[in-house]
């Protein structure tokens, strides 16, 4: 009689404790299941090379670029000034000479567009994929000893390294730089002032007045006279880009 009063309070005491439990067990499960594992395509043994190389040249060009920028910023304020002083007709012509536009002391318009035409940045992709080009991935002989990475000669006997299959009568040597940070300093220079390479800034020119970005593709076009094959180089640089945009991106 007893357990008969008591069965219904027990059975009622014994559900609440059944679902009180599972409740418990399925709330532990959920904080205790870990996340499922994001898979990523591993980079095979080439690609991880080749992600290597812009890795380590990426923020090289990056500040440079940066600092051509800071540059281009200042002589748009000086143009600004009306009757320039001393000082800043002095900073002036420091620059113009830096990029082998004549200097004058009284800057007119097409002084402006000449200089401004030439201090300017070079394409991210395309300065990283000239590297790998003319570098074989900075494994040539010139990287690796001189750290030139561009390919940029020189002609002064011991500026640089004497290459192993020089022409006969030939001069040239392969400019040895201190850093890598000088061999990318010294290939923009070389862009941004040779006169073979004005089609390039007559692109990049054109580019900012219509206030499009800096196309890299676009720009190779001005690569031409960069080597001897014309306009298969500018096919080649064009290809690279393409496919390592995205390795160049993450890098």
């Amino acid at each position: 009689m007893k357990m008969t009063r008591y069965l219904p309070t027990l059975i009622s005491l014994a559900a609440a404790l059944l679902l009180s439990a599972c409740s418990g067990s399925l709330f532990v499960s959920e904080e205790l299941t870990p996340a499922k594992p994001v898979h990523t395509a591993p980079l095979n043994g080439v690609e991880a090379k080749k992600a290597a190389f812009f890795a380590s040249l990426k923020p090289i060009v990056v500040q440079e670029n940066l600092r051509i920028a800071a540059l281009r910023k200042e002589l748009f304020t000086l143009r600004q000034v009306v009757h320039p002083d001393a000082r800043q007709l002095k900073r002036i012509r420091q620059v113009a000479m830096q990029y082998k536009v004549n200097p004058t002391s009284h800057p007119d318009g097409a002084f402006w567009e000449t200089l401004l035409s030439r201090v300017d940045e070079v394409p991210l992709e395309m300065a990283l994929v000239q590297a790998a080009n003319e570098s074989a991935w900075g494994q040539s002989r010139f990287a690796r000893e001189g750290n030139n990475y561009y390919g940029q000669w020189c002609y002064q006997k011991g500026c640089g390294l004497v290459p192993n299959q020089r022409a006969e009568g030939a001069s040239h040597e392969v400019r040895r730089f201190a850093s890598m940070e000088a061999s990318v300093r010294a290939y923009m220079q070389n862009i941004n002032t040779t006169a073979a390479y004005a089609e390039f800034r007559s692109i990049r020119h054109s580019l900012r007045v219509q206030s499009r970005p800096l196309d890299a593709e676009s720009l190779a076009y001005g690569l031409r006279a960069y080597s001897e094959r014309g306009m298969s180089y500018v096919h080649t640089i064009q290809s690279m880009i393409r496919s390592n945009r995205e390795l160049i991106a993450n890098s």
